[in-house]
């Protein structure tokens, strides 16, 4: 695995984040246009649940490019990576839809955005590096 990647640790946390993020844009992709928003999450508090899970996800999305930019190699970057974003969708559909598409379920799914970008943060990423 070394030769692969030496940085074993920053590809975990990588895969963790980005996993996060795919699964995030999968939620979050059904949630547009407004008017095909399910009708546990439609008017102001869902609309700011979603926005606020998008706001998020953009933030996540810069923070694992960054993270994988500063850590990894690029190969890795790609392999890895789009082997989550392969997989991530038979994730997504495991999860129940009357439990992804409700307030509650937006609200997990931003906790878990936010512990993806804790975990980039975290004082693990002094052991990553390379």
């Amino acid at each position: 695995m070394a030769g692969i990647e030496p940085n074993g640790l920053a590809l975990v946390l990588f895969a963790a984040a980005f996993a996060a993020c795919c699964l995030s844009f999968f939620t979050l992709v059904g949630m547009f246009p407004p008017s095909a928003r399910p009708q546990s999450i439609a008017g102001a508090a869902g609309g700011v649940l979603v926005l606020a899970n998008l706001a998020l996800l953009v933030i996540l999305l810069a923070g694992v490019i960054l993270f994988a930019h500063e850590m990894l190699r690029w190969t890795s970057v790609v392999v890895f990576g789009g082997l989550i974003f392969l997989f991530i969708p038979a994730v997504f559909q495991v999860i129940p839809g009357a439990w992804r598409d409700s307030r509650s379920g937006l609200a997990v799914l931003g906790l878990v955005q936010i512990a993806a970008l804790a975990l980039m943060l975290s004082p693990l990423q002094g052991f990553t590096a390379s």
